[in-house]
């Protein structure tokens, strides 16, 4: 819903035409409604161990899906109106709130999403870095880049205070003059500009390392609007915004870090589908990826990787039906064959995580996981992957239903009255459902029977001479 069709003071003052960047697109401030978020329980060690079996359903953790659980809401109602780069140490979430009336960089508990206002760094304003954009930090120091005066602001982490001994103040010498979104490994500093370029400065003495740059974005990725990035050891995600509502671009872009060049099968193209159609910074704990988006009153959360997911599952003496996928959760699967056992065997997809199986392990003493099957029931096998490494992560289940078709023996159906109709050499049997047809060769004949205990009637047919 749009909420107004003007452009508000702020953004006026905040929104200078650099490169088509800032087209005053905080006039149309979209208002989403104020959603409860949802209680997300996740499994401990000790509870997926200890239940039993886990009643957990399956979860998708589809990589670029929608992780909505996770997601950041009432933006607005927390003073955030214009929400940017985010960063976090694992525990708060740091959000960038560019505005010339309150240039601030708001605390979240990132378990809870709830407000730490004591984490809040309240001093941009005073340092003059009033149109903040990308942040990072190496747990001592926070980096904040300026739009305005195309440099980097250096914070201490401890106090909020500034620490000029450590601004980055070389980007308008390089041709940096378009600073978005922050990112660096400890050693390299890389800063995104709307313009062309992922620029890469040492962190040492502040130098252009260009040789770790990523060229020339406009044609790899065909738009110019690039916004926050993040980076794992493989690949660094950088934010495409077009700043039109036509769903054309908005989505994350992927390169690979080594050779620089596009990686279009880790990119996220769903960010429109989602309604993420103002997307700006973004941070990632290596399982969810957070997106800011400047129009709306969330932080939109998606699934970076499958750390929840199996990479292989098997039941010995049992073929599963589908075959097996991680990205499938329920299988079926038959025997027949009484008191049978069959070993699970289930391997995560990424380390850091914990596999539990229910029913309990019968038989302790040998390698693998036991499960009986019953003879003549189905057995539910629930095969839970619990990340570890990530309080934010989704757990997801693996079910498999066994059926076993072993009928137990039931003697009050046995044909108990044989000897006295004189078959003596059992050959054969048949039936059509009402009699049953006995051959016996100690006679040469074809005896017939009903279904109550056999009792002999008719006339036993005699061979063909």
């Amino acid at each position: 819903m749009v909420f107004s069709n003007t452009k508000s003071p702020e953004s006026d003052s905040m929104a200078p035409d650099k490169g088509g960047f800032c087209r005053a697109t905080k006039g149309e401030r979209r208002l989403s409604p104020r959603l409860v978020q949802t209680a997300i329980v996740l499994l401990s060690l000790a509870a997926c161990l200890a239940t039993q079996p886990l009643a957990l359903e399956a979860a998708t953790g589809t990589f670029a899906a929608r992780n909505p659980a996770q997601d950041l809401n009432n933006l607005n109602a927390d003073g955030i109106l214009w929400p940017q780069g985010l960063w976090s140490d694992g525990q708060t979430l740091w959000v960038v709130n560019n505005g010339w009336s309150n240039p601030k960089l708001y605390a979240y508990d990132l378990a809870t999403k709830s407000r730490d206002p004591a984490k809040d760094f309240d001093t941009l304003k005073a340092a003059g870095n009033t149109n903040p954009m990308g942040i990072w930090s190496d747990g001592t120091t926070m980096w904040v880049a300026e739009w305005i005066d195309d440099k980097i602001y250096a914070y201490k982490m401890s106090d909020k205070s500034r620490d000029p001994s450590k601004d980055f103040d070389t980007l308008k010498a390089a041709g940096n003059i378009n600073p978005t979104g922050l990112w660096s490994d400890g050693t390299t500093m890389w800063v995104a500009d709307t313009a062309d370029r992922i620029y890469a400065y040492k962190m040492s003495d502040k130098s252009r390392d260009t040789a770790k740059e990523i060229e020339d974005t406009n044609s790899l990725i065909g738009n110019r609007y690039i916004q926050g990035i993040w980076a794992d050891g493989a690949t660094m995600w950088a934010v495409d915004y077009t700043g039109q509502d036509n769903n054309v671009g908005n989505k994350i872009y992927a390169f690979n870090r080594s050779t620089r060049t596009r990686d279009a099968s880790k990119d996220f193209d769903t960010l429109s589908a989602a309604g993420n159609n103002h997307p700006r910074g973004i941070w990632s704990d290596g399982t969810t990826m957070w997106v800011t988006d400047s129009q709306d009153d969330k932080i939109y959360a998606y699934h970076l990787s499958d750390a929840e997911a199996l990479s292989s599952l098997s039941l010995s003496g049992l073929r599963l039906s589908p075959a097996f996928d991680s990205g499938t959760a329920r299988y079926t699967a038959s025997i027949l064959q009484s008191d049978i056992k069959t070993t699970v065997t289930a391997t995560a997809a990424q380390s850091g995580t914990l596999v539990a199986i229910s029913p309990v392990d019968v038989d302790t003493a040998t390698a693998g996981h036991q499960v009986d099957l019953a003879e003549n029931v189905e057995t539910a096998i629930r095969i839970t992957v619990v990340p570890t490494n990530s309080p934010n992560s989704l757990s997801r289940t693996y079910i498999v239903n066994v059926t076993n078709l072993f009928t137990v023996r039931n003697p009050t159906q046995d044909f108990s009255t044989l000897d006295a109709t004189g078959e003596e050499s059992l050959q054969g049997l048949w039936s059509d459902g009402t009699t049953m047809w006995v051959s016996s060769d100690a006679d040469n004949k074809l005896y017939m029977g009903n279904f109550e205990g056999f009792d002999h009637h008719g006339t036993a047919f005699e061979p063909k001479q």
